[in-house]
């Protein structure tokens, strides 16, 4: 047989039912079965996968069929295929998960554009699987490991250019049940000339089989997983130098594994089970939780390195309950400052492992817009998240030219009120202070804006709390911009080429502007006659 573009790597265990689906996305390629070979090994199987396994090979011959005994893992089966691999590059596909019909051709296409060695493709979650999204972003011809979100996908549903497989002796560790993939991916990453990303396709279905057991898709125990970890984290200190980069690689491992055994789960296992895991988590933090890290991983997480470092057991304890996304409790605000109110806030711990400031979002939206004679309205939301923070919100005009600007106290959004400009301040001045209503739980907002002088202005919308201001842009956001209902000849809104609300102001408005203008017009009109 001619050498393959592809081998396909397919470790097989107990999955008849849905292994007809898997092999048939493989033989359905775009890129053509002739070009690839696909190594299945039945990993002693105890149902049909073996004797479905042996009907595909026979109707195709490009599909080999190897058994052997049960190995406990995926890893001891994906070692056989790389053993028996011929292809110029490998790709591992687990049995209850399928591919898209252009994927095989569509990733070999940038690794051989770009001189890839490890090539990810777009993956789809199905039946309730998650799929990570940081890495697929956009297309990559020449994505950055640090940067580009690569690092935190580390499964081996990827395409890997044989050569550099075999140069750095990669094989899987057959005594893992779970995460066995992790040094194989981490150690081609940290080796590849390049590595691309094809993100406008959907390349891999992630699957959720009722019944099917699989390792890595349960909850792997603290005990386990901790000195699983700590050797990928070893690896990753071996093959870079200290500094951010390394701490880049390393803030994965803690905020996915070394931390998440922190949560929830932590108030279900008994003392000395709690004890014994903070013994394994400890040397980690120790080790590798530098200030870079500890700066940036998100309060909850930062908290209980902190405790773990300290052997602070009863703070642990109580803020282990508590999840370390962006749920952050009833946030306090003082001096501009904000901070999560997580058990042992101003109880002996420093402040900083609370602040949340630099997390603090604005959250608005432009829901109407309306042009009316003697001004303009609008309507929207306006507020800050973490949600529950008491905001107080106003409507920014800034001219362009001169960069005046003037500010309009945002009402709540319960009928429509006048917004009557705060004194004008010029370029680069701080807002007017005093006047500003809070705004509603929700954030809503319903002004009548008049009274603004001729020129072309820039609309904006300030959110503060206590001293913490955040300013962003009036814009049209994901859901598209609102029509602008209404026309007026000295107010026109418009959205600028990047959706920014602004509205050009023809000169003074009511009877008195009108007159002035007329006589104006008169004026210009006879002297241009004589």
């Amino acid at each position: 047989m001619d050498v393959p573009v592809v081998s396909v790597i397919v470790a097989v265990h107990d999955v008849e039912a849905y292994l007809g689906e898997c092999l048939d996305s493989v033989v359905g390629q775009s890129i053509g079965l002739e070009r690839l070979e696909v190594v299945a090994v039945d990993d002693g199987s105890t149902d049909g996968s073996g004797a479905v396994l042996d009907d595909y090979a026979t109707r195709h011959p490009r599909i080999r069929a190897v058994h052997q005994a049960a190995s406990g893992g995926p890893g001891g089966p994906r070692n056989t295929g790389l053993d028996l691999a011929r292809g110029r590059y490998v790709f591992f596909l687990d049995s209850d998960d399928y591919l898209g019909p252009q994927a095989l051709e569509r990733l070999v296409a940038a690794a051989e554009r770009n001189g890839s060695d490890v090539v990810l493709g777009r993956m789809a979650g199905v039946g309730g699987r998650r799929a990570p999204k940081a890495p697929f972003t956009r297309n990559r011809d020449r994505a950055d490991l640090y940067r580009d979100g690569v690092y935190y996908t580390l499964s081996a549903q990827k395409l890997f250019r044989r050569d550099l497989v075999e140069r750095l002796g990669l094989r899987f560790p057959e005594h893992l049940r779970t995460g066995e993939d992790q040094p194989f991916t981490a150690l081609a990453y940290l080796n590849a000339r390049v590595i691309s990303v094809v993100a406008d396709y959907d390349c891999y279905y992630l699957t959720y089989r009722e019944g099917v057991r699989n390792a890595s898709r349960s909850a792997v125990h603290p005990l386990e997983r901790l000195p699983q970890v700590a050797e990928v984290m070893e690896l990753v200190e071996r093959h870079t130098s200290p500094g951010e980069e390394r701490d880049r690689l390393m803030m994965r491992h803690f905020r996915c594994e070394v931390l998440s055994g922190f949560g929830p789960r932590w108030r279900s296992f008994d003392r000395r089970t709690r004890d014994r895991v903070t013994g394994r988590a400890r040397p980690i933090v120790d080790r590798w939780a530098t200030d870079w890290i500890m700066d940036r991983l998100p309060p909850a997480d930062a908290l209980r390195a902190h405790c773990i470092r300290h052997g602070l057991r009863r703070e642990l304890d109580d803020v282990a309950g508590f999840p370390a996304g962006r749920a952050y409790g009833a946030a306090v605000v003082e001096g501009g400052r904000v901070f999560a109110a997580y058990p042992g806030f101003r109880a002996g711990l420093p402040d900083r492992l609370f602040e949340i400031t630099a997390r603090v979002r604005p959250v608005v939206r432009l829901a109407a817009v309306r042009a009316g004679r003697d001004g303009f309205t609008l309507e929207g939301v306006a507020r800050l998240e973490p949600a529950g923070l008491p905001v107080e919100a106003e409507l920014v005009l800034r001219r362009r030219g001169d960069g005046l600007r003037l500010a309009f106290p945002l009402p709540p959004g319960d009928g429509p009120q006048p917004a009557r400009p705060l004194p004008a301040t010029g370029a680069g001045s701080p807002p007017p202070a005093g006047g500003a209503l809070p705004a509603p739980a929700g954030g809503g907002f319903r002004a009548v804006v008049a009274g603004v002088p001729p020129g072309t202005w820039d609309v904006s919308v300030a959110v503060g709390c206590r001293g913490l201001t955040r300013e962003v842009r009036l814009n049209a956001d994901r859901h598209g911009a609102p029509r602008i209902d209404g026309a007026s000849r000295t107010n026109r809104l418009f959205f600028t080429l990047h959706g920014n609300l602004s509205v050009e102001v023809s000169g003074p408005t009511g009877w008195i502007g009108r007159a002035r203008a007329a006589l104006r017009h008169i004026l210009k009109r006879d002297v241009c006659a004589m």
